[in-house]
């Protein structure tokens, strides 16, 4: 279990060496990295937008319609 965590950890500094030599490659190559890396940062920034909202409308109560009240 140490070694996969090593391993890991390991992996994940040397990634940005990674990415460099690719993007380095071809400038296609650069341009599909650096449109990946927006569509991703994008959906993952808006995801977490609805989740903090939604779990700041779960503690404060409010930003829901309440049940439908009857005419009397």
């Amino acid at each position: 279990m140490q070694g996969l965590l090593s391993e890991l950890l390991q992996s994940i500094i040397d990634m940005p060496g990674w990415f460099i030599d690719v993007a380095l490659n071809d400038p296609l190559a650069a341009l599909m990295l650096a449109v990946g890396a927006v569509i991703t940062t994008v959906s993952v920034a808006f995801f977490g937008y609805l989740s903090l909202g939604a779990v700041l409308s779960l503690f404060s109560g409010s930003g829901g319609r309440g049940p439908p009240q009857a005419n009397r």
